[in-house]
């Protein structure tokens, strides 16, 4: 299923079958997308058995897949596909029916689930809605996230816009779990667009939204996060980070910037905390990685040790640096504990 998620908020989805759909600007199409920027046969959808197919119909501006400009590919679930202005989804709809269809009558009495069952089931749902693992083309940039849900409610999240000249990416994670804790970041992000209206700093940005949770006066509401902004055409990046190590610089397939200050305490912990900025000028190949702590639960007690989150995640990414990036995260991950007490939170970049 392609599903279309607009800057308007306007979202549809669109199922791909045997039959071979044309999307374009022309009316004839099956699927029709009014642009400028999309030619009146731009490309094509398929699915042959349990493969499904896109191809380029001689478009002007090219079809991309996952940031690359194909002719003919295969696509999958979690695949960016890029028409024009125009992003769209590949999505699992057998997988999406059951996660979100309810029974229209039921023919039984619903069970009465106890707090945990239900927390558990209400944290998958948030979880969806918060971050999807996914990968996604920006310009200059392609980023890839993985993202595993503990079960127990919480609030992670990894959010990417938009403004201006420039791209905002962050990343939030709470200290405690809870129904509290995944309304706080639910708050967060929408707070987050806001500030960056306001200031251009995120070293800035995380004083006025610490600012802001001290003032709520609220027991036990500390974050960790980093704030970063992303200048494709300088491919410049100035980034702050509250209570958790600054986001990974690979180049040549070392860490840059292994052991450089957090920057602060945690959001939340202490009202005027200042919170230090640090710019990168990167180039073509080079790698970031975004975490949350979570991801030290995915090191085995022999990896990791007493060795940090950040230097063992460091080890990893360098002696991993040769693989694609989707492979690489996914490599330097162990996601193979189903009892973990934390969200594991991983989200790689790289400079194309």
């Amino acid at each position: 299923m392609l599903t279309l998620a607009d800057i308007s908020s306007d979202t549809w989805s669109e199922d791909v079958v045997e039959e071979r759909k044309i999307l374009g600007r022309s009316e004839s199409c099956e699927i029709r997308l009014d642009h400028a920027s999309i030619s009146r046969q731009h490309c094509a959808v398929w699915q042959e058995g349990d493969d499904c197919w896109i191809q380029d119909c001689g478009s002007t501006n090219g079809t991309y897949l996952n940031g690359i400009r194909v002719q003919k590919e295969r696509i999958r679930p979690g695949d960016m596909i890029v028409v024009g202005r125009f992003e769209l989804f590949v999505e699992d709809r057998n997988l999406l029916q059951a996660t979100m269809a309810l029974s229209e009558s039921p023919t039984s009495p619903p069970a009465v689930q106890g707090t945990q069952s239900e927390e558990q089931r209400l944290a998958a749902i948030i979880h969806q809605r918060l971050t999807p693992s996914r990968r996604m083309s920006l310009p200059g940039m392609i980023v890839d996230v993985v993202y595993q849900p503990s079960g127990i409610l919480g609030g992670d999240c990894f959010e990417a816009f938009e403004l201006e000249s420039r791209w905002i990416l962050s990343i939030f994670d709470p200290m405690t779990h809870g129904v509290k804790a995944a309304l706080n970041t639910i708050l967060l992000r929408s707070e987050l667009q806001r500030w960056v209206m306001l200031t251009a700093q995120p070293g800035r940005c995380l004083q006025w939204i610490n600012s802001e949770l001290t003032q709520l006066g609220v027991n036990d509401l500390y974050i960790s996060a980093v704030v970063a902004e992303w200048f494709p055409t300088t491919q410049t990046l100035v980034y702050s980070a509250a209570g958790v190590h600054p986001p990974l610089i690979v180049r040549d397939g070392a860490v840059i910037n292994l052991g450089e200050t957090a920057g602060g305490l945690p959001l939340g912990v202490a009202v005027g905390e200042h919170y230090f900025e640090h710019l990168a000028q990167l180039k073509r190949g080079d790698r970031v990685f975004f975490f949350t702590d979570g991801v030290g639960e995915t090191f085995t007690a022999e990896d990791s040790g007493t060795v940090s989150t950040a230097v063992e995640l460091g080890k990893r990414v360098m002696a991993t640096h040769r693989l694609p990036l989707s492979e690489q995260i996914r490599t330097v991950l162990h996601l193979t504990n189903p009892r973990q007490e934390d969200d594991v939170l991983l989200v790689g970049c790289e400079i194309t």
